[in-house]
């Protein structure tokens, strides 16, 4: 890599990232700099960085910076119980399809899913199908392999050996970021629906739950079976204080059922307020400011500023915005 600069084109050289440095000599000169030494540069950096996110971690007790990961169960934020409520009680008197949907990205379907996945485990055999857009066959397959009787070689056959056995347990199936733009996949789903041991929850953004109507009148048909549909909006900042508590107690080992008796620190509500507003209430934009954040404040505490995150940190992030449809 070679870099040419005179007194009025400056040289680029790599030194923490990339720091401009200006050449005075007005002799055209030639920088070259070696791609071992920028990958060694960069490790050490790294390394650095580390450092100074475990001697921060230590000085708050954490043991982690809890907002780097996808939530746990203990960690989720549960809708409103009333919701939850609807969802229980929608289940155990099983009339159709339940659709949990959101307009937005990063709500919680998913954790949502898998949290009622775990909570009726001792009820049902639990199915969760995480992978998107599968094809009518796949769906198929996937269910009979999971209840224990196998796929054949087609998706009637399949379907043919799933009504066939001898199910003892009821089954609660979920269907995650469903995707359904195949009609051939409703008529499985439908199939599976009407057996006597099958419960189905799916999960998806709004738009593809509206984009099912425009499958014709199997698509209406479908939307029609559907018993209830529980959208999720963004947190209200209620909500964005208990996610950062839960996360917290994670990182100091304490438990998730006492996470309104956890500090926020390193965050004041007046840094709340800001992240919860810049973020728009959605959770994954949250957590991702707040990871970032962390690693700030730990530049500044490795340098003897100050080891609280100020409002003037959290205002001058970028925050990502939110997928809405």
């Amino acid at each position: 890599m070679e870099l040419v600069g005179t007194r009025s084109e400056p040289v680029v050289c790599l030194t923490y990232f990339f720091q401009v440095c200006l050449q005075r000599d007005t002799t055209p000169v030639a920088v070259r700099i070696d791609g071992d030494t920028i990958m060694g540069r960069i490790k050490e950096i790294a390394e650095a960085t580390d450092t100074e996110l475990e001697q921060y971690l230590n000085h708050l007790e954490w043991s982690e910076n809890p907002f780097t990961h996808p939530a746990t169960i203990d960690e989720y934020v549960l809708p409103s119980h009333e919701d939850i409520a609807d969802v229980s009680s929608h289940l155990q008197n099983y009339t159709g399809p339940i659709l949990v949907h959101s307009p937005y990205s990063g709500v919680g379907k998913t954790t949502l899913l898998k949290t009622l996945l775990e909570e009726f485990e001792d009820d049902y055999q639990t199915v969760y199908i995480g992978e998107h857009n599968v094809t009518p066959y796949e769906l198929a397959s996937i269910v009979a392999d999971a209840v224990g009787v196998g796929k054949s070689s087609s998706t009637k056959l399949t379907e043919q050996k799933i009504r066939d056995a001898n199910l003892e347990e009821d089954i609660l199936l979920g269907i995650d970021e469903f995707g359904l733009n195949d009609p051939d996949t409703l008529h499985v789903i439908q199939f599976l629906n009407d057996l006597e041991p099958f419960h189905v929850v799916l999960t998806g953004m709004t738009s593809q739950w509206d984009a099912i109507g425009g499958l014709g009148s199997d698509g209406r048909a479908f939307q029609r079976r559907v018993a209830y549909q529980l959208e999720l909006g963004p947190f209200d900042r209620e909500q964005t204080t208990e996610l950062v508590q839960r996360r917290i107690a994670t990182a100091t080992g304490q438990p998730h059922s006492d996470y309104n008796q956890i500090d926020t620190t390193p965050f004041s509500e007046r840094v709340l307020d800001v992240v919860h507003e810049q973020s728009q209430g959605v959770p994954a934009v949250i957590t991702a400011a707040l990871a970032e954040l962390v690693s700030l404040a730990a530049y500044q505490h490795a340098n003897d500023l100050d080891s609280e995150v100020s409002v003037e940190l959290a205002e001058s992030i970028d925050y990502a915005n939110p997928d809405v449809e």
